[in-house]
């Protein structure tokens, strides 16, 4: 097994750590012996391996290049039309997202493409919105999108909603965690245990999704 050593000189015991890259850290005191090291980690195998396990699990199969795109989790490849082959707009074809552009520069490429994931945001956040409230036997009075930097989505004191649309990019089941965290909210507007159990309630691996949106989330879009 891999492991990376880190020595500190106010560690008074030897602690294993994990990261989200699924790297295995062994921090230790400053004159503690490899060979001690070594002993503790072979005894600990089993909880590292476990560990790892989940970590990697959560992990999405594929990272996104410049010339590829998420939708709802998985990866496509951007592909640039002409007016010639395809019809203006942008189409899913395959493993393939097509790209036909009014005129073909990096605006009119970008502005295409953004209406369409907004566009498919809606058509999918909508309707699960309503279905979940349903569920959640909750109710909101407004429902809009926005590109936001640092927000998933937020919950207004009036009941209106307000999503990220770069959730497209996003695992259906982690989509619904943001969803289920919002409409919480009509319920409990804090974050006491409250609030949390509602969430646990109807997504119970909320724990994995909300860690998902913390490892990825800045990479999206």
């Amino acid at each position: 097994m891999n492991y990376q050593i880190q020595h500190h000189p106010r560690a008074q015991h030897i602690k294993i750590k994990i990261t989200p890259q699924a790297e295995v850290i062994v921090v230790a005191p400053r004159d503690c012996p490899t060979f001690f090291i070594d002993r503790f980690v072979r005894e600990h195998t089993d909880w590292i391996e476990k560990n790892l396990k989940k970590i990697q699990e959560q992990q999405p199969a594929v990272k996104k290049n410049k010339n590829e795109i998420l939708l709802f989790g998985k990866s496509y490849q951007k592909i640039i039309g002409t007016r010639d082959e395809y019809p203006l707009g942008v189409r899913v074809s395959g493993e393939k997202l097509i790209i036909t552009p009014v005129t073909n520069n990096k605006a009119s490429i970008d502005k295409s493409l953004q209406q369409f994931l907004k566009s498919t945001a809606e058509k999918y956040i909508t309707p699960r919105t309503h279905q979940l409230a349903k569920e959640m036997k909750t109710t909101f009075k407004t429902l809009s999108y926005k590109n936001q930097k640092t927000r998933w989505g937020s919950c207004s004191s009036l009941g209106n909603l307000n999503f990220n649309w770069k959730l497209v990019h996003v695992p259906p089941q982690v989509i619904d965690y943001v969803l289920i965290h919002e409409l919480a909210h009509r319920t409990e507007m804090n974050h006491s245990a409250d609030f949390w159990d509602i969430v646990r309630k109807y997504d119970p691996e909320y724990l994995k999704h909300r860690g998902w949106l913390k490892r990825e989330g800045m990479d999206l879009g």
